[in-house]
């Protein structure tokens, strides 16, 4: 169960929640303990019973704030029964409508892959295993389409998605969103076995 779903205290509840805004907003290093407690209104104790340490906390958060590739897969295949082109171009439409979002300040895992540079910490390992499973998600639906080499597809996807997700910071998020979208059917349609 997700750290945002399990059932905490109102002060753990109050924790959650400024924990989960500070790394959003400020990024997980830049959000101290002190900053939390103080935010929050409890107490630092409180804080280390009700989630251990700072690195546990960032990791239940980093795993609360990843949409479950499965979940993507499902809504894409109600909206989509029986057609795969139309599957995949939903997925990429409902993360373009994501990074369009007001007040979006990019993927909470890569923001965390960022701050979390050594491969084999907790939170690096957790967000390079998401993100695995995130490029899975999309190389399976490429490989139900007429597509020559749907694994370069699917990576190729991924990176639209990451780049998107990073020039929203920098330029227009409507206008990242929309060009994310073009750009994957103009990709999508190249592979296409004609």
């Amino acid at each position: 169960m997700a750290e945002d779903q399990q059932k905490h205290s109102p002060a753990g509840q109050r924790v959650w929640e400024t924990a989960c805004d500070l790394f959003y907003r400020e990024g997980i290093r830049s959000a101290g303990v002190a900053e939390i407690a103080e935010r929050s209104g409890v107490g630092k104790p409180s804080i280390y019973r009700n989630f251990a340490s700072k690195d546990g906390l960032a990791l239940a958060y980093v795993k609360a704030k990843a949409v479950p590739p499965r979940v993507w897969l499902e809504t894409a295949r109600a909206a989509c029964p029986d057609d795969p082109l139309a599957q995949l171009r939903h997925v990429i439409a409902g993360i373009a409508d994501q990074i369009g979002e007001p007040g979006y300040r990019g993927c909470p895992l890569v923001n965390a892959s960022v701050e979390f540079p050594d491969r084999a910490h907790p939170v690096r390992v957790a967000v390079d295993d998401l993100k695995a499973a995130y490029l899975e998600l999309l190389t399976d639906l490429v490989a139900q389409l007429p597509v020559r080499d749907h694994r370069t597809l699917g990576y190729m996807l991924q990176m639209l998605v990451e780049g998107a997700s990073v020039t929203t910071q920098i330029y227009e998020a409507e206008k990242s969103a929309a060009a994310l979208t073009e750009a994957a059917d103009r990709l999508i349609d190249s592979f296409l076995d004609q």
